[in-house]
């Protein structure tokens, strides 16, 4: 018997959707790498017991396993990012979130490194940016401008110890991020491996986080920092020893919703984790 041959657009199909599961199983082998990364990295720091300092080298640990994750993808694949010095639009969003220890890493540079009247200008931002997004909440898309209370003459001001997500956050189109700096309905195309590793990252230090019993939840950066800068000295013992001054800048569904999605790729393209 003669064999049908295939219609031309049925194969078509079948290499996309070929195409389409192999990208997301190198996608999910780099998250998985940076989630294992991150859960013995927070591990390992955390062995000594859970203190301030032990918590900061969690997050310094963390995010040095990410930058040299993050090298090697950008030797791999050259991306055509167009980030670059200077370029702000993705710091002038509210929603950027941060794991407390990545927090407090934060805390702890500014208040060692920051001169006097520095410091003050970070509060002077930090309610400006707390005014802004007064009555709503911090995940909610806006058109407006809301920079980042570390943001100082369209740089970051903690540049080196700033958080996994601005790390792996990336842009292949300077028109798109300045698109959708004015209309939050607006879509910037990134290269997805980069925030792959800080994403797996930022879940499994997380996840260690709650099984050695610390608070697992991400925060908003701008609010969590004027919360911080307005409570004053003592504040970051007192979040480590189990306070809860943060609450109304905690996001504590993120890391369980991406974990979730994450599962539910690897099952579809039947990747078993």
């Amino acid at each position: 018997m003669k064999r049908t041959a295939q219609p031309s657009s049925e194969m078509a199909n079948e290499l996309s959707a070929h195409i389409e599961r192999t990208a997301y199983r190198q996608r999910l082998e780099t998250f998985l790498a940076s989630r294992d990364a991150g859960q013995t990295l927070t591990s390992d720091a955390l062995k000594a017991g859970i203190r301030l300092k032990t918590v900061v080298s969690a997050a310094a640990d963390v995010a040095r396993y990410a930058d040299e994750a993050l090298a090697i993808v950008d030797d791999e694949y050259r991306p055509a990012l167009h980030c670059k010095k200077g370029c702000s639009y993705c710091c002038c969003k509210p929603g950027v979130l941060t794991t407390i220890p990545e927090l407090l890493r934060i805390l702890d540079h500014v208040r060692s490194t920051f001169r006097t009247n520095e410091l003050s200008e970070l509060n002077d931002r930090a309610r400006r940016y707390a005014t802004q997004i007064e009555g709503r909440n911090f995940n909610d898309p806006t058109d407006q401008s809301v920079p980042c209370p570390l943001l100082v003459d369209g740089c970051c001001s903690v540049y080196e110890v700033r958080p996994l997500v601005c790390r792996g956050y990336n842009s292949t189109s300077v028109d798109a991020c300045r698109n959708a700096h004015e209309d939050s309905t607006a879509r910037v195309p990134i290269f997805a491996v980069l925030k792959d590793v800080t994403d797996g990252a930022t879940v499994g230090a997380a996840q260690c986080l709650e099984a050695a019993g610390f608070n697992d939840s991400l925060v908003d950066l701008g609010s969590a920092l004027q919360i911080a800068l307005a409570a004053g000295d003592g504040f970051s013992e007192g979040l480590v020893d189990g306070g809860t001054a943060l609450l109304h800048a905690e996001d504590s569904e993120w890391v369980a919703a991406m974990w979730t999605e994450v599962r539910e790729t690897a099952r579809r393209v039947g990747v078993k984790i």
